[in-house]
């Protein structure tokens, strides 16, 4: 699997270079790092939402001072990026084009997609869930492919809004955006589930955060939609 994802970053990396060259913008290979970047948070999200309750502030500080794995930075470069790009890229082309009904429509493509990695990398015990169980029959993998097809839509709305940028400031726009969308999707949004699951709430309490985080999350992702539906 490490392997395959190496194979799909390289492939990536190659086509973003080349349509750097034809379109003339580095949009493409700014998208790749910033999804490189989207892994400085994850040993924390592990953290919070792996059910560890009663965790210290130091099990946080040293959350967020461990090393993260190079596997994960290498998979992370493609990983919230690629579906972004490729409506970027239909979009220059004419063959995408902005709107309500359409941003609802990618949205949900997006799901399907981090929904299949979750359960690719289920079957290849690359995670597990085992020790996450959630109220009212919500399947962890699906809660996690909604946080990551928000993070990817959100990342698509800045490629939308900034790939006329200068280059300077479409780098300061593009390169931050992911880790910046991924501390807001997962710290924020998601907030009343994992501080429920934090402070080892009854299962009443973890129930009303769920439904919590997944309003927060939905009201978000009308959000997004709305502002693709005003690109230009």
């Amino acid at each position: 699997m490490q392997t395959a994802a190496v194979i799909l970053l390289i492939l990536c990396y190659g086509a973003a270079g080349y349509l750097a060259w034809q379109q003339r913008t580095p949009i493409y290979l700014l998208a790749l790092v910033a999804g490189h970047l989207s892994a400085l948070s994850s040993p924390l999200w592990h953290l919070l939402y792996g059910v560890s309750y009663g965790i210290s502030l130091d099990s946080v500080q040293a959350a967020i001072a461990q090393p993260v794995p190079t596997s994960l930075i290498l998979a992370a470069g493609w990983h919230y990026p690629l579906p972004a790009m490729l409506v970027l890229y239909l979009y220059m082309t004419r063959w995408w084009f902005p709107g309500s009904i359409t941003g609802i429509l990618t949205y949900l493509i997006f799901l399907l997609y981090h929904l299949l990695i979750e359960l690719v990398g289920l079957r290849a015990s690359l995670w597990s869930y085992r020790d996450m169980a959630l109220p009212l029959g919500l399947p962890s993998p699906l809660l996690s492919a909604i946080m990551a097809g928000l993070i990817s839509y959100a990342l698509l709305y800045v490629l939308l809004a900034t790939y006329r940028y200068a280059w300077l400031s479409l780098a300061l726009a593009v390169v931050p955006a992911a880790l910046l969308i991924s501390l807001l999707t997962h710290g924020l949004l998601g907030a009343p589930l994992w501080i429920a699951l934090v402070l080892n709430g009854a299962p009443w309490a973890v129930g009303i955060g769920t439904v919590s985080a997944l309003a927060l999350l939905i009201w978000a992702i009308q959000i997004v939609t709305g502002g693709i539906s005003r690109v230009e």
